[in-house]
């Protein structure tokens, strides 16, 4: 134990942690992977948060560091630096666990130290992303999938190659463009999000060109997910000139529908009038030979008043 370490025991202050100025906290950490903590915390993999000890919490408090807790993490060897947030306060003394992917981004290995500092970043608004390989814009609405993942993560750090895990397969996902910093906030943030062409497509090492099924206007533009239309397809129901002229030529040769073509028939038991002709003409027709038939029979059979037989009452 150091000098300034019996000062700070005496304070009352963690052993190992320091202030690097006022609100300000740093530390290092012994790093290691999800995957040595318990297999029911082995989904933490596919996040952007770590796991810090108890005391972290404490200092973190004394300091009056605001929620969400952001820190940047680097890797002292290398150089290499992210940013991430804090999940829980359960990992032992003196160590910090890391998803995985965070770990091979700063290219640390287990056991290696690493260095966190409380950070303020601001909130996104938006981000690009590329996927190392196609099978990931291939499902059915990879925007969703992303957002949904993206719950997991308090932060964004441009180059950086995050992990998302959807229906038990990986997809590793290189953070291409942040707005408006090179490393943001995305809690309780309104970020639009766009695709970059795969790692693993010819429209990431060719000029953009467009492809069935998948259309790239641009690196600025990213991807447009849906079936990209080729061709004009004709509207259900609609037919060409050339149809429509043959049609008209086939039409005149089949016989013509003729509406109400059929006889009527009378609830009197006499024939009806025949239904798509005129009435009147049928009338007239009927009245003629009406006139001759009566005409005949008039002659036999004639009115005379007064010429029944008579009855009288006494006999």
């Amino acid at each position: 134990m150091n000098l300034d370490e019996y000062v700070r025991s005496l304070r009352g202050e963690p052993m190992g942690h320091h202030h690097g100025g006022p609100g300000r906290y740093e530390h290092k950490f012994k790093a290691f992977p999800i995957s040595f903590l318990p297999k029911e915390k082995h989904s933490l993999e596919s996040g952007g948060k770590i796991l810090l000890p108890p005391s972290a919490l404490n200092a973190l408090s004394r300091l009056n560091i605001q929620y969400p807790m952001l820190f940047e993490i680097s890797n002292p060897i290398s150089g290499k630096r992210s940013h991430c947030g804090v999940l829980e306060f359960i990992a032992e003394e003196g160590i910090c666990y890391l998803p995985l992917w965070m770990m091979q981004n700063l290219q640390l290995k287990e056991g290696e130290f690493i260095d966190i500092k409380n950070a303020t970043l601001p909130k996104g608004t938006f981000v690009k992303i590329q996927p190392r390989t196609s099978n990931f814009i291939e499902i059915s609405n990879p925007k969703a999938v992303l957002e949904n993942s993206l719950r997991k993560f308090a932060t964004l750090t441009k180059d950086d190659e995050i992990m998302i895990d959807y229906n038990n397969t990986k997809y590793y996902l290189k953070v291409v463009e942040l707005k408006p910093a090179n490393a943001i906030s995305i809690i309780e943030a309104d970020v639009s999000v766009d695709f970059a062409p795969p790692m693993d497509s010819k429209e990431a090492t060719s000029p953009p060109t467009s492809s069935p099924g998948r259309h790239v206007s641009g690196p600025s533009k990213g991807l447009t997910f849906g079936p990209a239309s080729t061709s004009a397809k004709p509207i259900p129901g609609s037919k060409k000139k050339k149809d429509e002229s043959d049609s008209d030529s086939d039409s005149d040769d089949e016989p013509k529908f003729k509406a109400f073509a059929g006889t009527g028939a009378r609830l009197d038991g006499k024939v009806g009038t025949p239904l798509g002709t005129s009435p009147k003409n049928l009338n007239t027709n009927n009245n003629n030979s009406n006139n001759n038939n009566n005409s005949t029979k008039s002659e036999d059979l004639k009115y005379k008043s007064f010429s029944g037989k008579g009855y009288s009452l006494k006999d």
